[in-house]
């Protein structure tokens, strides 16, 4: 791929980790991609369309709901309205260079992965990361004939390093904490039983990390496989945090809770995020409106939001090198 000139045009599409939740724009994921690009003199126009909540959806469903503010978590508009929402009326944008795509836990949905009496995890997750990821990157693919695809993929939530009470605490935010348990037990119960619930959550969205990463590379080495030619634009980018990175860890690189369960991202984002998810809470169900203007426990801080930026622009530096080594020149 070749550059005409020092324009670089950007694609953000996906959930709340490519929209950014709980950070100030300098801090976002497309921000500091945008910021590493223009290092090396390019000038980047970004066309974000991510926003907390959404969904990967269906490609020939369309739910024609508008968009509403990005920090509230709803559904739509899906991943492929938000790639139709880019294109503007157009079947394919061949000025696009670069499209970003985080989703698919959504389609999963968070309650089934924390909910340990679910059995079918593993079906949602296949259905997600495999025949809907699947279709997702082929709309991506035809649509933006020369731009490097990235999907990025997630992270382990809560791990061995994470502190107990901290785990708790997010499940006493989101409110999942009576669906947690058989018999509908309350929140002294929960104490109780406490390690053993953490332990049982680790090891669930562990699996969930790994099973839905091996899911995305294989749906990336099968399409690459029908169409070979895409091993130049199609990648994946795995954030790569570490145990120690998780909610209530010892290096976090997720924001967690506090222990009065507010939020702990910037308070003028969190106070604005509560009241649009007032004002737009016929969007949003029973546990949306509850968990809403905590959304941002769980998902990167800003030193996550760094490492999510420098491995896609690892992948940039591979894919494409000549914007790195000569796009000054």
């Amino acid at each position: 791929m070749t550059l005409l000139d020092a324009n670089f045009k950007t694609v953000v599409l996906g959930d709340s980790v490519m929209w950014g939740q709980g950070l100030f724009e300098p801090q976002k994921i497309h921000t500091l991609v945008a910021a590493g690009l223009a290092q090396h003199g390019l000038i980047v126009h970004t066309v974000l369309q991510a926003h907390s909540g959404a969904i990967i959806g269906e490609p020939d469903v369309m739910t024609h709901k508008p968009p509403i503010d990005g920090e509230v978590p709803v559904s739509e508009p899906t991943v492929f309205e938000q790639i139709e929402a880019a294109l503007d009326g157009n079947e394919r944008d061949e000025t696009v260079n670069l499209v970003m795509i985080c989703a698919g836990v959504n389609d999963v949905d968070i309650t089934r992965i924390l909910n340990l009496r679910d059995s079918g995890l593993d079906q949602y997750i296949e259905d997600a990361f495999c025949r809907k990821l699947r279709l997702l990157i082929e709309r991506a693919y035809h649509c933006f004939p020369n731009a490097i695809i990235v999907i990025t993929g997630y992270y382990k939530a809560f791990t061995d390093d994470s502190e107990r009470h901290i785990i708790l605490n997010v499940l006493k935010a989101l409110g999942f904490t009576v669906p947690l348990l058989p018999n509908s037990l309350g929140e002294i119960l929960i104490e109780v039983l406490g390690r053993r619930l953490t332990a049982a959550l680790i090891e669930r969205v562990g699996h969930f990390h790994e099973y839905a990463h091996d899911c995305i590379r294989d749906t990336i080495v099968d399409f690459i496989g029908m169409i070979p030619e895409a091993r130049e634009r199609l990648f994946f980018a795995d954030p790569n945090f570490k145990d120690e990175n998780a909610v209530g860890a010892s290096q976090p690189f997720l924001y967690g809770i506090d222990s009065d369960l507010s939020a702990q991202d910037p308070e003028e984002i969190a106070i604005r995020r509560a009241k649009a998810c007032e004002l737009y809470a016929d969007r949003l169900n029973t546990i949306e409106k509850l968990a809403g203007p905590r959304a941002s426990v769980g998902h990167p801080n800003p030193l996550g939001a760094r490492q999510y930026a420098d491995m896609i622009l690892a992948n940039l530096h591979y894919a494409m090198p000549v914007l790195f080594d000569g796009a000054k020149a």
